[in-house]
């Protein structure tokens, strides 16, 4: 790895990760979410796959890797980590894998002041890429990717072939988020949940087999729950006579990681406003409407990665759910760049 980073890294995650054999590396996951518990996974499988034990101990540690996500992102926490990051350790190398930045207040040379070590990044989509050429251009060197989000390179992975292998579609699934993110407008904090989309004679029935995984925190029906409802049906007729979940079931609050894959794995339709239960409805072939959000996240990816079969982009204009696009676009591929 050469000491001055040339601007562009010509490598994927995989790859990049394969030349650190031998090192060092310190892993920051950046808990949140279950869709961040995903791209746990992901990496730390191409570590193993690279040879790399992670060191727990960041100052044992000669190189950081930072996982990626949403986080960087003004309102998150990613930001101000790796500006702490490059403060506290200016001379240990440091990447930070496929992620989307979005900030309008934050400088990423001012983050990162006083960096003396190469930084690595990559964006998982062209605006997120974009923008961290613009910053690259304002006269500060560092080292920049694209590459897609890393949950895709869990497509062969055995936690997604078993659910592929044993989901059957049981209920129907809306996801809400209720941050700044989210595209509906609703905001924390949530009156506790009902099940009122459930048909009163399977109520009771549908608690017991499809919600006692969940905690106490299932969504209240609400204006954009119904709409979704109706467009999943409009668009599958089929899954009318099935019970519906309506939860963001993304949130450890709302149910652990076993039930998260469960109750995505056992949707017949997603509409969903969380990313990463779109991919993960993706990668199980289930028919999923991913809700565009309030900045280039959502669009940005699944221009980049999500545009094959399984999966649509609709936006939400406080009434409806309309359609954008699906399926076979100029920037459709295969995503693989991950190994």
């Amino acid at each position: 790895m050469s000491s001055e980073p040339p601007g562009r890294i010509d490598q994927s995650p995989g790859e990049f990760l394969a030349t650190l054999r031998g090192r060092r590396v310190h892993f920051d996951a950046l808990h949140g979410n279950h869709g961040d518990r995903l791209l746990t996974l992901a990496a730390q499988a191409l570590l193993c796959d690279a040879g790399i034990e992670p060191v727990r101990r960041i100052r044992a540690a000669d190189f950081i890797l930072v996982n990626g996500g949403g986080s960087m992102a003004e309102g998150w926490f990613g930001l101000a980590r790796l500006a702490r990051y490059c403060r506290s350790f200016p001379g240990v190398p440091l990447a930070v894998l496929p992620s989307s930045f979005h900030f309008t207040r934050s400088n990423l040379a001012e983050l990162c002041a006083g960096r003396q070590a190469p930084l690595w990044i990559w964006a998982r989509e062209r605006p997120s890429f974009n923008l961290l050429l613009r910053q690259r251009a304002q006269g500060w060197r560092l080292q920049i990717g694209l590459a897609h989000d890393l949950a895709f390179a869990l497509r062969h992975h055995p936690l997604i072939e078993d659910l592929a292998r044993t989901a059957q579609p049981r209920h129907l699934l809306v996801v809400e988020r209720d941050d700044w993110e989210g595209p509906t407008g609703r905001r924390r904090p949530l009156s506790p949940p009902g099940l009122g989309f459930i048909p009163e004679a399977i109520r009771s029935r549908a608690r017991r087999a499809l919600l006692a995984p969940l905690r106490r925190r299932q969504d209240r029906a609400s204006a954009f729950c119904g709409a979704a409802l109706a467009y999943a049906i409009q668009r599958h007729p089929e899954s009318a006579g099935l019970p519906a979940v309506a939860a963001d079931v993304s949130l450890a609050e709302t149910c652990d990681f076993d039930a998260f894959l469960r109750q995505v794995a056992g949707a017949a339709v997603i509409v969903t406003t969380r990313l990463h239960v779109a991919i993960l409805g993706q990668l199980l072939k289930i028919p999923t409407y991913l809700v565009d959000g309030r900045y280039h996240k959502y669009r940005g990816v699944f221009e980049y990665s999500m545009q094959s079969e399984g999966v649509e982009l609709a936006t939400w204009d406080g009434a409806r759910l309309n359609a954008q696009s699906s399926g076979n676009g100029a920037d459709a591929r295969t995503p693989s760049c991950a190994r």
